[in-house]
C-alpha cells in the first residue's frame, strides 16, 4: 500500500506539471494556475482552511447541552513573491483544525473531548477543463496529518494519514464573491484516499471489549464530499452553502455523514451554521459509537 501511495503521488506530481504547463502554452501565461487559488487568499498570511463555527444542541439549562465547535486554519510556507519559477513548484501549506465538544449543561462544564488536527500538504493548481464549466481544479498531497485527542490511557485515541485529494469545480456563470470561506465555483466535488497507520490505540480498545471490527471499518480509507452554493433563493439571503462528506471504502453496515449549511447574514461577517450528523465518526472518542443529532450556530471566517 505505501508503495502504491508513493507510485500515486509521483504519476500525480508530474501529471499536474504536465496539465499546467499546457494551459500556460495555451493562455500565454499563468493566469490559468493562478486562479484556483484566488490572489486575495494566496496574499493572506493566514487564511480560513476547513469550516470555522460555534454551535448548540439544545437549549441552555438542558444538562445534555453541549456546544460543538470547529477552529481552522492555513498558511503558505512560501510568499508569492518568493515564487522563483513562474509555475510555483513548491505550493506548500501548514494547517491546523480543532475540533471540540464542550459540555455546558454540567456541572463545571468540562470538555468532553478536543481532537487536534496538524497537516502539511502541497496544494498544485490545474484548471483543466473537462467538459464546459465542469474542471479539474486541483490536486493536494499530503505527506502528513496528525489527529489525536490528547487524552491518556484507555480514552487515548490517534492516527495518521498521508493523502491524495483532487477537487473538480463547475465554473459559475456569475461572479461569486468569497464570503465566509464560501465556494467561487457554483458546485465543488472533492475525492480524498489515504493511506492510515498509527491507530494501534484504537485496536486495542475494540480488542479489549470484544469487537472484531477494525478501526478503518468505521472511518474509510477515504472521503468524498460534496459542496453546493447559492441554490435555494436569490435576493438578500443569495449567499448561503450546502456541504455534505462522507468516508468511502468502509465496512457498508458503518455508515456516516455530515451535512452543514451556512447562510450568509446581511451586512455581518457571520453565517447562521446549521449541521446534522449520522452515524459513527463524529469524535475520535466516538468513533464506534453511532449518533445522529443536529447542532445550530454561527460561522465565520478571517
Amino acid at each position: 500500500m505505501e508503495k502504491l501511495i508513493i507510485a500515486v503521488i509521483t504519476v500525480l506530481f508530474f501529471a499536474v506539471n504536465g496539465a499546467a504547463g499546457e494551459l500556460l502554452a495555451q493562455d500565454g501565461s499563468a493566469k490559468a494556475v493562478q486562479q484556483a487559488n484566488p490572489p486575495q487568499e494566496m496574499n493572506k498570511p493566514v487564511s480560513a482552511y476547513k469550516v470555522n463555527y460555534f454551535s448548540i444542541n439544545h437549549w441552555p439549562g438542558n444538562n445534555n447541552t453541549q456546544v460543538k465547535f470547529q477552529l481552522s486554519l492555513k498558511f503558505p510556507v512560501l510568499q508569492p513573491d518568493l515564487y522563483v519559477f513562474t509555475n510555483n513548484l513548491f505550493p506548500a501549506y501548514v494547517a491546523y483544525t480543532q475540533k471540540s465538544l464542550w459540555n455546558v449543561g454540567q456541572n463545571s462544564t468540562p470538555f468532553e473531548e478536543s481532537n487536534y488536527n496538524p497537516e502539511f500538504f502541497l496544494d498544485y493548481p490545474v484548471n483543466a477543463v473537462i467538459n464546459g464549466r465542469l474542471k479539474l481544479r486541483d490536486i493536494v498531497i499530503s505527506p502528513f496529518e496528525h489527529e489525536s485527542n490528547g487524552l491518556a490511557g484507555i480514552r487515548s485515541r490517534s492516527w495518521r494519514r498521508q493523502y491524495v485529494m483532487l477537487r473538480f469545480g463547475i465554473e459559475p456563470n456569475e461572479k461569486l464573491k468569497i464570503t465566509n470561506s464560501f465556494l467561487t465555483d457554483k458546485a465543488l466535488l472533492y475525492i480524498k484516499l489515504w493511506y492510515a497507520s498509527g491507530y494501534s490505540d484504537q485496536e486495542n480498545y475494540l480488542q479489549s471489549i470484544g469487537n472484531n471490527n477494525k478501526f478503518l471499518d468505521y472511518m474509510g480509507w477515504g472521503e468524498i464530499g460534496i459542496s453546493l452554493r447559492n441554490f435555494l433563493w436569490g435576493g438578500g439571503l443569495r449567499d448561503h452553502q450546502l456541504d455534505i462528506k462522507t468516508p468511502v471504502f468502509r465496512d457498508s453496515n458503518k455508515e456516516s455523514y455530515e451535512f452543514e449549511f451556512r447562510q450568509k447574514l446581511p451586512r455581518m461577517n457571520f453565517a447562521l451554521y446549521l449541521q446534522y450528523y449520522y452515524g459513527y465518526g463524529e469524535t475520535l472518542l466516538r468513533f464506534d459509537q453511532f449518533d445522529r443529532r443536529g447542532s445550530i450556530g454561527l460561522s465565520f471566517s478571517y
